[in-house]
């Protein structure tokens, strides 16, 4: 490139620790959504306990088992117990129960928004089975023309592939959450933002009964297009 040209370009910025760390966060509460709704009304294949995330005061489930839909509907908006509020609607296709390997959730949203975070495209959600080691539920996650526009109208797009471990409660501890993958966030002011996690990313049941989002453990590798790269460790205490 001729150097007389070189600054028009914009320099590439990254996007910070933060507001990665939030948006990921809001998509675990979308899916502990999900998970949610999927085992209500159902007298076996239940998660025990898992956090009732998908209904507040005013909000409203409807099933069409013969097509294997749910949708949870928050209308003009409701806070729920745990204080995040919600307005609009998600849909939820299923190929079957969700404990069932290789079942497989399709979560579309419909004016819906978390904590003022509206949220539109398309999830996929895939059960890998259960790993007896571990005594978790594997779940595959994956976004498709993903975007969310937060409280400050800022839009972002997200692609992002994750495996997801839910650790199942025991009489000592509560459920985990074990993240692995990547992913890449763009805005229109920025230019493309992209991040591994390089230690397994860790909700405790307890921070997410407390609506804090952000992650307990583990490690993120945030980097951009050019050369610039920031590793972002997480080490909480007491869901601060």
């Amino acid at each position: 490139m001729p150097t007389e040209s070189e600054d028009l370009i914009p320099a590439a910025e990254i996007l910070s620790s933060g507001e990665v760390s939030d948006m990921m966060g809001l998509i675990e509460e979308v899916d502990l959504l999900v998970l949610s709704a999927m085992q209500q009304d159902l007298t076996q294949y239940k998660i025990r306990p898992l956090l009732d995330a998908s209904s507040c005061p005013g909000s409203s489930i409807s099933r069409d088992e013969k097509n294997k839909l749910i949708r949870v509907d928050y209308g003009d908006g409701c806070v729920c117990n745990r204080g995040l509020e919600k307005k609009g609607a998600i849909v939820i296709s299923y190929t079957d129960e969700f404990l069932f390997k290789g079942s497989e959730m399709s979560i579309t949203f419909q004016d819906f928004s978390l904590n003022g975070h509206r949220m539109e495209g398309q999830r996929i959600l895939k059960n890998l089975g259960y790993q007896v080691s571990s005594r978790s539920l594997r779940f595959s996650s994956d976004t498709e023309n993903f975007q969310l526009v937060n409280v400050q109208g800022k839009k972002f797009s997200m692609q992002q592939r994750y495996v997801r471990d839910l650790q199942l409660s025991t009489e000592k501890t509560g459920f985990r959450i074990y993240l692995s993958g990547s992913g890449r966030l763009s805005t229109e002011k920025y230019l493309s933002t992209s991040f591994e996690i390089v230690k397994p990313i860790v909700y405790l049941q307890e921070c997410m009964e407390s609506a804090v989002p952000s992650p307990s453990e583990g490690s993120l590798q945030l980097f951009n297009q050019g050369d610039k790269k920031i590793l972002v460790h997480f080490d909480a205490k007491a869901c601060e």
